[in-house]
């Protein structure tokens, strides 16, 4: 997995390298502009130190400049989009609109830009820009058109942008590559399903932090001109990263202690209430946000105040870990704590520049949160997997040594500790059951004739030769040293009948058995007990009655030979 991100992120990188032969805008159309926003007009305004104050929705702003001369024949106009609607025209004449019907119908708008095709010898000519802002707080500044060769336009624009596309194809592979791997482990049954739903939940965070970071970077406009969609899967993805970073701390139950039980449960039940609060107020923006026609945007505030709940809470309980010395997971601890700090400082700085810089959000870029999510992630998996792991082969030691307690270890049936566990649920239960006790004849002959280890032989003989007669249907136990029993709960119409004729051709099977000696001929006494019949007031009891009829059949045989 990790061979195939690395490769994947690298051919990404070189690809996009070698596309970008011109890389950057022809011309950056900065400034000159004649500005009238309302009622107020401005001339040579350089829209780089350029800022509007309390933006209302529906405010108009119309720009307008003279292109330069030596713009290339064949250009790409660039129009950035920041919640506004566009009308775009050269000399007069409509060259390009875009979301003017959103904004009279009072709908979202996006963010990013459009590309519009300039007609041959542009140059020389007014380009005219009239935007309407499409909510309050719309913008604070305006970002600059630019002039592109449109022959190479989206392999120029890639290159600029390789350093985000590696880092959000990173993400998106590292995530779809984890999440297969806790798929095929929970289709396998290797791991807790607990532990599944965090791997799942790590792999989730990384795949929506990588489009998150697609599309707030503006890359979707190499392959489509759809803002709107872009905005919105870029807030709903921004949304859901807290869920899953949550979703991954949830405690998976592997405590050697009742307390520490007991505190994983409150802890989870804390996760589960603050996750599910998330989802909620997820589920009544979208609401509001497609039925309602409220921007995503106004709810943003309030996702910024539960991220940096969830960060608080995370990174406060695994530092409690930490100081107690609770927590065996110190790499998943530190990298909970350094990413939890890592997002507060780009939440903190993004509300800086959105309601305190004159710029604006327009001067917001994501930078710490990047490149501290490329450990946290890496971290995490490699974490993840090691204890995961490790936690497996513990419990599959732990079950080892659970079946060696509970199996006979000549015959590998269920042993007597077995057993009385097996009583408890027939009884527990109320099941009708079918239970049989077998004597294995002439053990002693076998031992004292021919040695222990053939008397061994024998013994597993037997055995075999009881689990290939009953086809594996039932429950088979060796309880003494020549003692069986055998107990079938019936579900079906004619298992009685099928029990008793198994039971009847059992002798015939057994004088056929090879036992190495032609001395020794392998036979057994068994008496059975049916739970339909209300002799006995448990299994038990059950077994007591088999166990008499069992001694009955045997001194019949003693008394034919």
């Amino acid at each position: 997995m990790a061979f195939i991100c690395v490769c994947s992120v690298m051919y990404s990188w070189n690809l996009l390298v070698k596309l970008g032969t011109d890389k950057g805008a022809t011309h950056v159309l900065n400034y000159g502009w004649n500005l009238k926003f309302n009622s107020q007009s401005y001339s040579g305004v350089d829209l780089r130190s350029f800022y509007f104050d309390k933006i209302k929705r529906g405010d108009t702003v119309e720009l307008s400049c003279t292109l330069p001369d030596n713009i290339p024949f064949s250009s790409e106009l660039l129009i950035p989009i920041h919640y506004y609607d566009i009308r775009a025209y050269l000399d007069g004449e409509i060259l390009f609109e875009a979301d003017t019907e959103r904004f009279e119908a009072n709908r979202g708008l996006g963010s990013g830009f459009y590309t519009v095709d300039l007609p041959p010898a542009s140059y020389g000519k007014v380009l005219k820009l009239v935007m309407r802002a499409g909510e309050d707080k719309a913008f604070t500044s305006l970002a600059s058109p630019e002039i592109w060769r449109a022959a190479s336009f989206y392999q120029d624009y890639a290159a600029i942008k390789t350093l985000y596309i590696a880092l959000s194809f990173f993400f998106i592979v590292v995530g779809m590559a984890m999440i297969i791997m806790a798929l095929a482990q929970e289709f396998m049954g290797t791991f807790a399903f607990a532990d599944s739903v965090r791997f799942c939940s790590l792999s989730l965070l990384a795949m929506a932090f990588g489009i998150w970071i697609f599309t707030g970077m503006n890359l979707t406009e190499i392959f489509t001109k759809d803002i709107i969609s872009k905005v919105e899967v870029n807030y709903i993805s921004f949304f859901f990263i807290p869920i899953f970073f949550i979703g991954f701390h949830f405690e998976s139950g592997r405590f050697k202690d009742e307390k520490g039980v007991r505190q994983a449960r409150r802890r989870n039940i804390l996760f589960g209430i603050v996750w599910l609060i998330g989802l909620i107020y997820i589920a009544i923006v979208v609401y509001r946000h497609y039925f309602l026609s409220e921007s995503l945007r106004a709810h943003l505030l309030i996702a910024h105040v539960y991220d940096a709940f969830v960060i608080f809470l995370l990174v406060f309980i695994r530092c409690y870990d930490l100081y107690k010395g609770q927590n065996n997971h110190q790499i998943s601890s530190y990298a909970t704590i350094m990413t939890g700090f890592a997002a507060l400082i780009d939440i903190v700085r993004y509300n800086y520049f959105y309601r305190l810089s004159p710029r604006g959000s327009a001067g917001f870029t994501i930078s710490v949160t990047c490149v501290v999510m490329i450990f946290f992630v890496l971290s995490l998996f490699f974490d993840y997997m090691t204890t995961t792991i490790m936690d497996a082969r513990e419990e599959e030691r732990i079950g080892l040594i659970s079946k060696l307690a509970y199996t006979d270890s000549l015959t590998g049936l269920n042993n007597r500790q077995a057993t009385e566990r097996f009583f408890d649920s027939i009884d527990a239960s109320g099941d009708q059951y079918i239970a049989v006790q077998f004597d294995l004849n002439d053990l002693k002959k076998a031992n004292d004739t021919y040695g222990h280890e053939e008397g061994d032989k024998y013994i597993a003989l037997f055995a075999e030769t009881l689990k290939s007669v009953f086809e594996g249907r039932g429950y088979i136990a060796r309880t003494g040293g020549d003692e069986f029993i055998y107990v079938m709960t019936p579900k079906a119409e004619g298992d009685r009948r099928w029990v008793q004729s198994r039971l009847k051709d059992l002798n015939a099977i057994l004088s056929n058995k090879d036992t190495g000696h032609s001395g020794l001929r392998m036979s057994t006494a068994f008496g059975s007990y049916d739970s339909i019949d209300n002799e006995a007031k448990d299994i038990r009891d059950g077994l007591r009655i088999a166990d008499a009829r069992m001694y009955e059949m045997k001194k019949e045989m003693k008394a034919g030979r």
